[in-house]
């Protein structure tokens, strides 16, 4: 089994930070957190077997985050998986088109 490492491009972080705060805003205990983990564990499952998940444009592969309504898009490069984007899946899907290197 391959052992891939991961990098988040900065505007998919800067989409992940924006996600957080928009849940540590509804003022439910915890919700950005479990927001957070959710992500985590998403590229978990990404890292352990990124065929899983088909080619849907270009050569990124979309995950769906489990409780929470986002994707993480991504490609391989090698032995590393680069995330271009963490999105909420009611946004248009094209705006992470532009972010593949």
């Amino acid at each position: 089994m391959m052992k891939y490492k991961y990098h988040i491009i900065p505007p998919a972080r800067e989409e992940f930070r924006l996600a957080r705060e928009w849940y540590k805003q509804q003022q439910i205990s915890g919700l950005s957190n479990r927001f957070a983990q959710s992500v985590k564990d998403c590229i978990i499952l990404i890292l352990q077997n990124p065929f899983v998940y088909a080619v849907r444009y270009k050569n990124i592969r979309i995950a769906h985050t489990y409780k929470f309504p986002y994707s993480i898009h991504f490609y391989l490069e090698n032995d590393n998986i680069i995330i271009t984007a963490i999105i909420f899946q009611g946004r248009n899907p094209l705006i992470a088109q532009g972010r593949i290197g």
